[in-house]
């Protein structure tokens, strides 16, 4: 797990370093929340062949919450679908990354999302087929709890649940917050173990941060039949962002030159710790 760990510290670093580099605003809470999902997903996890992107076997993964594109774009990066250059144009006219994942642009992305509560049921569609067609790839979609308050999240629950879609696993990054602040008090989504449950899904919880706890969730979810897997990922938003932890009801913003370098330097010795 050392290796994922300095992979989590990488992928944040590179975020940092493309909003810090292109003078940008970026969805900082959702997009470090994820970190180490990402980051297990892509590096241990999806079966995947980077130079034939469109293998008919693959497995697929959609970003619901496409405000944290940038997140997959540095785990496709990591994966090895593009070269690090590709995020010297961010977000500009002509460059495949752009603000939200769009599938007709960028290698391994599987669904072009942005508008919440989207993604998700093209992911329910999407493990029907490799259900109806026997197919060996399973299907993986982030979902945020904001993203829970949109009705389409639980048509779609509601119907992968009565089809038995097992081949598809749900990673719900519950930070408690959302671009409107802490859900607590607001329009709160909890119980949602209780919530999914009333639907028909398998649940399982683990710490969304950690590879041991992350991996047993998706090695039981895979071996799960009969019914689609939900797992609660308790995160926590802007993590490996001192300034962002310590304001977690900011959502897309910029970092000043001292909040980059306090960011970069508490990367940087959590990856000496990693690596003692």
């Amino acid at each position: 797990m050392q290796a994922l760990q300095a992979s989590a510290v990488v992928f944040r670093k590179k975020i940092l370093d493309t909003g810090h580099d292109l003078g940008i605003r970026l969805h900082y809470g959702a997009i470090m929340s994820s970190a180490e999902i990402l980051t297990l997903l892509y590096l241990r996890w999806l079966r995947l062949d980077p130079p034939n992107p469109d293998w008919p076997e693959r497995d697929r993964f959609v970003l619901s919450k496409g405000h944290a594109a940038p997140a997959l774009y540095v785990a496709l990066w990591m994966r090895g679908f593009f070269p690090e250059s590709t995020f010297d144009t961010f977000r500009r006219l002509g460059n495949p990354l752009q603000g939200h994942p769009d599938r007709m642009k960028t290698a391994g992305v599987e669904c072009s999302t942005g508008s919440l509560g989207q993604g998700f049921p093209v992911g329910c569609g999407m493990a029907l087929g490799a259900k109806m067609d026997e197919a060996p790839y399973r299907v993986y979609t982030l979902i945020s709890d904001g993203e829970c308050n949109e009705g389409s999240i639980w048509e779609a629950a509601l119907i992968a649940a009565n089809l038995k879609i097992d081949h598809l696993t749900v990673l719900l990054d519950w930070n408690k917050k959302s671009s409107y602040g802490i859900m607590a008090g607001r329009n709160e989504v909890a119980p949602l173990r209780e919530k999914w449950e009333a639907f028909g899904w398998a649940v399982l919880n683990c710490d969304g941060h950690d590879f041991v706890e992350l991996s047993q969730a998706l090695y039981t979810a895979e071996n799960t039949a009969g019914k689609p897997v939900v797992i609660l990922c308790s995160t926590q938003k802007g993590r490996g962002i001192p300034y962002a932890e310590a304001n977690p009801t900011r959502s897309n913003f910029g970092l000043t030159e001292a909040q980059y370098q306090e960011a970069v330097a508490s990367l940087s010795a959590q990856l000496e710790r990693i690596n003692a």
